[in-house]
Parts: C-alpha cells; structure tokens; sequence
C-alpha cells in the first residue's frame, strides 16, 4: 500500500492513522488518498476558519467576494461587515462557545453571522429555513443559543417563542438590506423581496447595527482542533435530529481540500443556491471559493431561469447542485437560448445521482457532470469521481485526503464485496452534540466514522454507492427521517398506525410516501388530502408527503417492528 508520508505529515495527518493504514493489504478493500490524483494541497494552516478568510481579504481587498442580487461587495467591505457584526455580538454578551443561530436563506447577512461567530469564537447554528415552530424550538432548546437571527419574515415565529426558549437577542433583517434596488425579483423570490421592511419592537435591525458599530479588534485564543466553529443539524433514523459539531479545522481543511475540484482557467465564479443550513451549502462551493479569492453569487431560493441568467451574466465557472437543479435545468425549454459556455466544473451531489441525467447534461452543454458521495459528518464530500489524474466516471469515487475502507461485521472485506462504508480524514467532524452514546457509535475511538452507508470498492480503488443503510428518505438532497413524519402523522386523530418511505422520483430523486392505516370509525371519511393537509400544518413542505395510500395493516416482523422495506419493494415493483 502507497502511503506518501510527507504529504500526511506536512498536513498535520495523525501518525498513529498513517501507521494503521500500513497494516492494510491491496486486496482489502482500503483505499487513502494519493496526492499524484490531483495537484498537492500543500500545508493545511491550524488557523481559524475567519483567519483563513482574512488571508483572502488581505490579499485581495478590492476584488469582488460576493454578488446579492445584482449588488457587489468586495472583499474589504465584508470583512469591515464581519467585524462590525463581531462587535455586535460581543456587545450583546455573546461569548466564545455560545451558539448564534440564524434563520435565514442565502444571503450577505448569513455568511456575515457565519464569519462573525466564528471572529470571536462563537458557533454558527444554522436553522432551516423551512422549519416550523417544532422544528425551531427543537433545535434552539438543543443547543441553547441566546440569539437568534432571522428574516423579518419568519419573525412571528420566534415572537411566540422568544420566552419559551430563553432567547435573549433577536436580530432582524429585510432580504432588500444588502441588494441593489434595481434588482427585478423573479417569481418564486417574490414573497421574500415584496415583504415590507418595519422597524420590529423588541429587536435589533442587522443593517442599522452594521452601520453604527465600529469593527472589533479583540482577539480571541482557539483551538483550531478542538474548537467548534458550526452546528449542522443532520436528520437521525430516531426522527431526533442530531446536531454535528465542526471544528474550526475541519472548515479550513475542506475549504482547502475542496478548491481542488474546483478547476478553472481564471478566478472562481460560483452560484451557490443550495441552502446554509447543509453543510453543502459552504463547502460546495463558496468557502473553496472564498479561499481561492473568487466570487460568490447566493441565491435564496432556486429558479432556473434566473440560473441561466445568472451563469451567463456574471460567467459563472463552478457549480453544485442537487440532481433536482440539473434535472430543472435540462427540461428547461430555454435551456439552448442561454450561454452557459462559461461553466468548467459541475457537480452534482446530495442524492443519488442516475447516470441518464450524467448524459443528459453532457449533451445538453457539453460539460461533464462530477459526482461526489459525502454527508455532514464529513463536512459534506468525502470522495469526488473526477479527479485530475483519475477518474471513472462510472462511480462515487476516490477519497479525498482521506481514507475509506469497507467493514462486514467489524471486519474490513475482500475488494469489490459490498459492506457498510468507513471513512477517516481531518475532515471528519467532532461527534454529535449532547449526545454521546450516539457519538460513540458512529465516531471511532481510531478516527474511523461509520457512514451508515453500503458500497464497494473496485481494483482500481474506486467506491460505489449501493444502499443506505439508515432509513432515510433523500429528497431533493435533504435528508429526512422518516419516523419524525410517523409521528406527526400518527398525530392525526383518524390514524392508527403510518409508516413512511422514500419512493423513486423522477424529478426529486426520492419522494415521500404514507402508507396509513385508519382506525375503524374514520374509514372512507378521511382522505390522503386530509392527512397532507394536517402535515402541512405541522412540517416543513420538504417532508410532507407527496402521496397517501390507505392499508389495512402495516408489514412487521416478529417483534412487531414496521418493515419498510417491505413497502419500499412493494413500490419498486410497481415501477
């Protein structure tokens, strides 16, 4: 087995990971990252996740970093931004290790919080900006955070629950504060852009108090290996959502690491639309772009069109998306009516990626599609399948400065038999928050995480996707638990039982399924609208279930254990 030593030890890699991975043979299915797939990273700085951006903004002031809705902002502008943002928080209390959750989509003020949190220590604890008043409440009472900041927009959500939860800070914003007013909104931005700005009792204006502070100096002491820097939340096989601390490291690390995908000719233009409360949202791919001294062009809410405009606007090199956004793309009928020619690296992740959409988007721009397999305890991609010296385009493929192995029964199995996939790397994340059971079994006590996730690797050292083994249903990229909608929908005073599954889709990759069993005195008097509707009422729209079938009983197993499997079987063969 090849190790390159140096590069390992230049990059901090632990010697007790590099003596295991020597005991492994080529006909195990191990495989650690060999720095001649792609050009070198050189060093990876152990500095804090805004030290690395200030590296940027030092050396590149005057260029662009981002681009809100037709409005430019350069670099020394958003770093004056963080430190005024910084001083905010400071003022208000906010200490190093507090958590600072804001609700609010793609935007200057959420990547402003982001860096301000991390400025003085403090953990960014994104809320999805789909999420209902159970859902908020879950995640603020989790983790704790004191303050809160969120579109005016979703205001009346935390008016109710501002005492409830102990929140003793609400920051508001308009989605207008950082955009040009010229700007013509499209139509699915509208409901965000058309919401009037009004001074809010209560609350502290974000605009107003960017204005008026002036930036901090203080500095704070961290530990870029142990400190946490970010709180994503990831959905758990229970319904409770699990929240993975990543510490500053990990961001630097991946920042790095992930700007080698990202190959173009001239300075990184990227539209990043997928949201900031996944981790692919910052890694896939404005931090690699802020580290290489590029553009960002946020966008809160996905509309194809405005994709294309934006791509041939601003000459857009770099993309991620879902399988949906390519989808949506490749259907669209003004796709050959818009120049895309400036696109060089695509890639698509999240789901399940179906290799008629890679040929399809090959013959639709003549771009290649690369794929990548990862999750958020990984800070997102642990392996890409484009590398620039090795490819296949056939797979999820090689890790990136990182190590993956296949496991059967605690023990690593032969090349090319199927068993549940391992991964060690600096990126992987810290372990779960508040729960440490959890953390215990998925966080190897040798570095190794256990993804939950099936595959294979090849000879020729690729991995291949082949089953998840959690119950997730992946939906449009996001991840969502299955017995959280049971629950809601065993809520509902017809239900007797439900079970939920993801079913093949066309356009979604997955889509949510019911199955619903009534009790006596309520069958042929409830419909599946009625069980959607409760849904709506009491979940995000991304976990409402797209379709209800009525049953008479729920498969099981002998210790009365709902078999989803069973039903999802039942769905394929249908197919």
């Amino acid at each position: 087995m090849k190790i390159e030593e140096k590069f390992y030890e230049a990059i901090g890699y632990p010697r007790e990971w590099l003596e295991d991975a020597k005991k492994y043979s080529p006909k195990d299915s191990y495989v650690i990252f060999d720095p001649s797939w792609e050009d070198p990273t050189g060093e990876i700085p152990y500095i804090s996740i805004y030290e690395l951006f200030k590296r940027t903004a030092d050396k590149f002031p005057d260029e662009t970093a981002m681009i809100f809705l037709d409005k430019k902002i350069t670099y020394r502008e958003f770093d004056l931004m963080i430190n005024k943002f910084a001083a905010l928080l400071l003022d208000l209390g906010v200490k190093k290790g507090d958590f600072v959750a804001p609700m609010l989509p793609n935007t200057p003020q959420h990547w402003v919080v982001f860096y301000g949190a991390a400025r003085i220590g403090a953990i960014h604890a994104p809320l999805n900006v789909m999420y209902k008043q159970k859902e908020i409440s879950y995640q603020i009472s989790d983790c704790g955070a004191k303050t809160v900041v969120t579109l005016d927009l979703f205001y009346p959500y935390f008016k109710e629950m501002k005492d409830k939860l102990n929140i003793d800070n609400i920051i508001v914003t308009n989605i207008k504060d950082f955009a040009s007013p010229k700007f013509e909104a499209y139509a699915s931005l509208k409901p965000f852009w058309e919401y009037p700005k009004n001074a809010i009792e209560g609350t502290i204006d974000f605009a107003e108090a960017i204005e008026k502070y002036q930036p901090t100096k203080v500095k704070v002491d961290i530990n870029p290996k142990v400190d946490p820097a970010q709180i994503v939340y990831t959905a758990g096989t229970t319904g409770q959502s699990r929240g993975a601390l990543q510490t500053h490291l990990n961001l630097v690390h991946n920042s790095i690491t992930h700007s080698l995908i990202c190959k173009c000719t001239g300075r990184l233009i990227n539209y990043c639309v997928l949201p900031m409360f996944h981790t692919g949202g910052f890694f896939l791919f404005p931090l690699p772009t802020f580290y290489r001294g590029g553009t960002i062009i946020p966008r809160p809410i996905f509309d194809p069109e405005d994709a294309m405009k934006v791509i041939q606007k601003y000459k857009v090199n770099v993309m991620f998306g879902s399988p949906t956004l390519y989808v949506a793309f490749v259907r669209h009928p003004k796709l050959k009516e818009y120049d895309l020619s400036s696109l060089e690296t695509t890639l698509a992740g999240a789901a399940p990626v179906p290799d008629e959409l890679v040929k399809a988007w090959k013959g639709a721009t003549g771009k290649p599609l690369i794929i990548g397999w990862g999750m958020t305890e990984l800070n997102t991609a642990g392996t890409f399948n484009m590398m620039r010296y090795r490819s296949n385009p056939s797979s999820i493929g090689l890790p990136l400065v990182g190590e993956i192995k296949i496991v059967h029964k605690d023990n690593i199995v032969p090349r090319g038999q199927e068993g549940e996939i391992y991964y060690r790397g600096l990126q992987v994340s810290k372990g779960y928050f508040n729960k440490p059971e959890e953390t215990k079994e998925a966080f190897q006590s040798d570095g190794w995480l256990r993804t939950g996730d099936a595959g294979y690797i090849d000879e020729d050292d690729f991995l291949h996707f082949t089953d998840r083994k959690k119950d997730l249903i992946i939906a449009s990229g996001y991840n969502i638990a299955p017995v959280e909608i049971e629950y809601t929908i065993i809520r509902h005073p017809a239900v007797l039982e439900a079970a939920v599954v993801g079913v093949p889709d066309e356009y979604r990759g997955e889509t949510v399924k019911a199955f619903v069993v009534l009790k006596d005195e309520f069958k042929g008097k409830t419909t599946e609208k009625d069980i959607i509707n409760f849904c709506k009422e009491n979940i995000s729209t991304h976990k409402v279930p797209r379709m209800v079938e009525f049953i008479d009983e729920l498969p099981k197993n002998l210790l009365g254990k709902t078999l989803r499997r069973v039903l999802r079987n039942r769905e394929l063969q249908k197919g």
